[in-house]
């Protein structure tokens, strides 16, 4: 595909109302595929031409899609060109207006374009915090609303498809409230944002990190945040789980890991909005432990959480539930990868919890105990003697090859 020659001539075709849509798709990719000049002295001229043009066809010529078809991929690569430009100076001017665009952009498309664009949200917020900060309580509110709608999404996934092997459609609910109609289009289905997992497991991230840069921010919403996110964290999902919602399944616990990592993060800084809390995030970092598929990262993120509650006075929440706690498929999962790779960390956090509960364990607890720490001694001590075979071998190696 040939790069774009006159910027000024290129983006005013682009915006012109009658331009069939497989146009105005060819032509974006042409402008994406010339994206290196951004990174020259022409980079100005760029954004002059074609900030505008970009603006227009996400908030005007086009609309939000719930279906892959190509004004989707049109609104997908513009934001996806957003996303690459470089946060320099040259940017700066344009940047309050960049930031207006992702948000609509992420409050009211789906998932994919959402994902993108809360990557432009929190790079914009880093590059160029001295002069956005009244931009951020937007960002929070749709926090809030996606976690008001999880319960909702939840229900929509699991108890609407589980009967079925078809693959989930975006909640006509969602569509309506936004005005959209997909009724003659044609292609594969996709989530609102406003209605997605993979999108709420993105989000934590971004409210720390606006937290730790806008600490006014903080008593402001976390009153109406964390009741939300702790009754998120609370909700178990299926029992079984049908094989055509398993990656939705594995993404439900993603987004609830990643809230619980949240709110093991404000323990020690905001510990009085917490804990009232302590009783049901307790409970429900256990059930997790129970219920999360055997994903490395996530039970090792898990593991990490349990890690934090036990270095505060929170883990008095836990003490309840050493019963379930002192089962290993709960700890490390059932897993051949977690097994190997997790179980070091699960005991030695299994052996803190009872280090502040020993004088309370019952007899046939304290068994319990002292098996998992045997199987825990026989574990290290065959890894040891498998590291060593292996040095050996490879001395052998080594000599050989001299």
């Amino acid at each position: 595909m040939s790069p774009v020659q006159n910027f000024e001539q290129h983006s005013r075709h682009l915006v012109e109302p009658d331009l069939p849509i497989q146009v105005r798709l060819q032509m974006v990719m042409e402008v994406r595929d010339s994206l290196e000049i951004a990174h020259t002295a022409e980079y100005l001229n760029f954004l002059k031409c074609y900030f505008r043009a970009f603006s227009a066809i996400l908030l005007q010529i086009t609309k939000p899609q719930f279906v892959d078809n190509p004004e989707h991929k049109l609104r997908n690569i513009v934001v996806e060109i957003l996303n690459r430009l470089p946060h320099s100076e040259v940017l700066r001017p344009f940047v309050q207006d960049l930031l207006k665009v992702a948000m609509q952009v992420l409050t009211t498309d789906n998932e994919e374009n959402g994902l993108i664009c809360i990557r432009i949200i929190f790079d914009l917020l880093r590059n160029f915090r001295p002069t956005l900060e009244n931009e951020v309580q937007p960002f929070l509110d749709f926090v809030c609303k996606i976690y008001q709608n999880f319960k909702l999404t939840v229900s929509h996934f699991f108890d609407n498809m589980a009967m079925t092997g078809e693959d989930v459609k975006p909640m006509e609910t969602s569509l309506s409230d936004q005005g959209i109609n997909t009724t003659t289009a044609t292609g594969s289905q996709l989530n609102p944002s406003t209605r997605s997992f993979k999108i709420v497991t993105e989000s934590p991230l971004v409210v720390m990190f606006l937290f730790q840069l806008y600490s006014r921010l903080v008593q402001a919403n976390i009153p109406q945040l964390l009741p939300l996110m702790v009754a998120a964290i609370s909700i178990p999902g299926p029992e079984r789980v049908p094989p055509h919602l398993k990656n939705n399944f594995i993404e439900l616990k993603g987004a609830q890991v990643k809230t619980v990592s949240f709110l093991t993060y404000l323990l020690k800084s905001y510990a009085d909005y917490i804990r009232p809390h302590e009783e049901s995030i307790c409970k429900s970092i256990v059930n997790l432990l129970v219920t999360c598929s055997d994903s490395v990262s996530i039970r090792k993120e898990l593991l990490i959480s349990l890690k934090h509650v036990l270095g505060t006075d929170f883990r008095r929440g836990l003490f309840p539930l050493i019963d379930t706690l002192l089962e290993e498929r709960v700890l490390v999962g059932t897993g051949r990868a977690c097994f190997e790779t997790l179980r070091p960390l699960a005991y030695s956090l299994l052996a803190e919890i009872v280090h502040h509960v020993r004088q309370d364990l019952s007899l046939s607890q304290k068994g319990r105990t002292i098996e998992q720490d045997i199987l825990c001694t026989e574990f290290r001590a065959i890894m040891e003697f498998v590291k060593s075979k292996i040095e050996k071998v490879f001395c052998s190696c080594v000599v050989n090859l001299k």
